[in-house]
C-alpha cells in the first residue's frame, strides 16, 4: 500500500492497481498527482465511475485531475458530469472542463 509522503519512486506509479492511484491523487507532490491521473487515464473505462465520483471532491487538484483523466479515457458517459462541472467557481476547473469536452467530442 502506498501512504502519503512516502517516497515512492515515480516510475512505479504506472503499475499501482486502481484504488492506489485514486488515492495518490491526494498525494502531497503534484507530480505524484500527475503521474497518478495519467495512469487512471489508462486504466481505461474501468476508472470512469471512480473518477466521476472525484468531481465533487473538496480538493481543487482531485476534481482537476479527474476531469483530465476522463478527458483521456473518452468514454462518452463523462460528457454530462464534466459539462456540470464547468459550472465551478474556479477557473483551472472550467478550463480543464473545456479541455476534456473538447477531447471527448472529437471522438
Amino acid at each position: 500500500m502506498v501512504r502519503e509522503g512516502t517516497d515512492m519512486p515515480y516510475q512505479d506509479v504506472e503499475n499501482l492497481p486502481m484504488d492506489e492511484l485514486l488515492r495518490l491523487l491526494r498525494h502531497q507532490e503534484i507530480e505524484m498527482q500527475w503521474r497518478a491521473a495519467r495512469a487512471l487515464g489508462s486504466h481505461g473505462k474501468d476508472a470512469v465511475e471512480p473518477l466521476l465520483l472525484r468531481l465533487y471532491d473538496d480538493d481543487r487538484n482531485v476534481r482537476m485531475l479527474s476531469i483530465w483523466s476522463l478527458g483521456r479515457i473518452g468514454d462518452k458517459r463523462a460528457i454530462g458530469p464534466i459539462t456540470r462541472s464547468r459550472h465551478d467557481t474556479d477557473t483551472m476547473i472550467q478550463i480543464a472542463c473545456e479541455g476534456a469536452l473538447s477531447r471527448l467530442e472529437r471522438e
